[in-house]
């Protein structure tokens, strides 16, 4: 994979690529955003980049050079990842990069440290980084990748230049699952559509028979009736207290009145995420108002932030419930 392979994020490595063109490679970036959409990929591949030993090739890795392949098959001397060691990021991991850091690349132009998590690091691990950010040696450069920079200190985001990376358009994961994992149209769009932009979701979605559990939660949502509390219980307890399954569920009530919602207004099928359950789509545009579907909206992406705020899932989801329009 090149740059060129990246699906989406094209505003982000084109400023990569001018930085690299223009000899004007920071010391430090933090790539944030949420998970799975490609952030430690990029930043793969723009360490790549910087030590493609293609002369004419400016902007880009050529993928045939022994570096390029080297990177690629993660064994390349000057290219390290740190990750969490259980909780944390501690304070030897960044110690050891630390070391390494005063002398040249071993065999590259630039040594690549990739920290993901790095809102992971301890206060001592974070303190001993900001040391490398105030004091940064040449040939090195240090990708922080985060969902959470809020999280970190100031300071050590102060150093770093700051990429944003937004979710992916639905569009383009349904490209991605077509083009590279052989998908049918109905398949990926699904997948896409519940992936919340990241390819990462959409893949693990399939892993896990996506498709049989929003059978399920459909089939709750359409038995809930205001008058039948128990019911309104049966649709709040769908994921006992797993929080992926959560998410996922909540995801998928979700997608049901988006759906209805476009449908109300466009009738349009092919603007479904829930393409092939356009009967149930329909049956709930028709039996609610727009503003009670943008209400159901609005509880239920209330409830999940409850929820990571770790409120009681149980009494946040049966509220929920109680109070949805259906």
């Amino acid at each position: 994979m090149s740059f060129s392979g990246i699906y989406g994020h094209e505003k982000q490595i084109a400023i990569l690529q001018k930085a690299i063109v223009q000899k004007r490679v920071g010391h430090a970036y933090m790539f944030s955003g949420i998970n799975s959409i490609g952030k430690k990929t990029l930043a793969r591949e723009f360490a790549k980049a910087l030590n493609c030993e293609l002369v004419e090739n400016l902007h880009d890795a050529c993928d045939k050079c022994s570096s390029c392949l080297k990177i690629g098959h993660a064994n390349h001397p000057d290219m390290i990842f740190i990750e969490a060691d259980g909780q944390f990021i501690r304070i030897n991991a960044i110690r050891e990069i630390q070391e390494q850091m005063k002398f040249k690349p071993s065999c590259g132009k630039w040594r690549a440290v990739i920290i993901d998590a790095a809102d992971k690091m301890n206060d001592q691990a974070a303190n001993a980084l900001l040391k490398t950010l105030e004091e940064p040696s040449s040939s090195n450069i240090l990708i922080l990748i985060s969902p959470r920079p809020y999280s970190m200190p100031a300071t050590i985001m102060s150093r770093c230049r700051h990429m944003r990376f937004n979710p992916l358009p639905a569009a383009t994961v349904t490209r991605f699952l077509m083009e590279q994992k052989g998908m049918d149209t109905e398949k990926a769009g699904l997948l896409a559509g519940l992936s919340g932009g990241s390819i990462g979701t959409a893949l693990e979605l399939d892993e896990e028979d996506i498709a049989g559990f929003r059978a399920e939660i459909m089939q709750l949502l359409a038995n809930a009736k205001k008058d039948d509390p128990i019911s309104l219980l049966n649709l709040a307890s769908f994921s006992g207290q797993d929080k992926k399954k959560i998410k996922q569920g909540l995801d998928i009530i979700n997608s049901c009145f988006r759906d209805a919602l476009i449908f109300k207004e466009t009738r349009r099928k092919e603007m479904l995420i829930n393409r092939d359950k356009t009967s149930f789509i329909d049956a709930l545009s028709q039996k609610l108002s727009g503003e009670q579907i943008l209400r159901n909206i609005f509880l239920i992406e209330k409830s999940w932030e409850t929820i990571e705020q770790n409120v009681n899932k149980t009494l946040t989801l049966e509220t929920m419930a109680f109070k949805l329009n259906i």
